[in-house]
């Protein structure tokens, strides 16, 4: 079995559409995808994801303030170790009970083992902060793709909870070609 090297992982975090429903009064609270407990979510990655990986690989996983340390947590409980928390600043978002606009997620970067070197000429090129305006609910950020591919170069890549096709990589999930139609499929 060829082992995967960098995973990331968007987990479908069970939450809710929140706000008043003035504007959009047929929309529900539910979102357009079938969410997971934390628990649930954990349990699907020891399942079926991480027992794809190399002795040493890296995580590169997405999650949004409610659910940060819990994330920390749970990746923590399995013997990762975090490398750095990246911010993506969304230039959007929603400002819950009418107070500051949450318009970041973060991108956490474990690893397990030793921290798997990066391809020499990409060191000191990436900073911990990105800019790029989101574009759909749950769509990611080309940048960290590119980001990724470019520090991993010869690595294994898998797309956890995917959505979008990306040439070179495998995919997992029950919505890979919701954001295109081509896509080569693992489930």
């Amino acid at each position: 079995m060829n082992r995967i090297g960098v995973f990331v992982i968007d987990p479908a975090w069970q939450l809710r559409k929140g706000g008043l429903r003035k504007t959009r009064k047929n929309q529900g609270r539910e979102l357009d995808y079938p969410t997971m407990s934390v628990d649930d979510i954990f349990v699907l990655l020891d399942k079926d994801i991480f027992p794809q990986a190399e002795e040493e690989h890296c995580v590169f996983m997405w999650t949004i303030e409610q659910f940060l340390i819990s994330c920390e947590h749970e990746m923590q409980q399995r013997g990762y170790k975090r490398h750095c928390r990246m911010i993506w600043n969304k230039m959007n978002g929603i400002a819950p009970a009418f107070t500051v606009r949450f318009s970041h997620e973060y991108l956490i970067w474990y690893y397990k083992g030793r921290l798997p070197p990066i391809a020499t000429e990409q060191r000191g090129k990436f900073t911990t902060v990105f800019e790029e305006r989101s574009r759909q609910h749950s769509r990611k950020p080309d940048f960290c793709y590119r980001m990724i591919d470019t520090l991993y170069p010869g690595c294994r890549k898998m797309d956890v909870f995917s959505r979008e096709y990306r040439e070179g990589w495998y995919q997992y999930g029950n919505q890979t070609d919701f954001f295109n139609k081509s896509s080569e499929t693992i489930k």
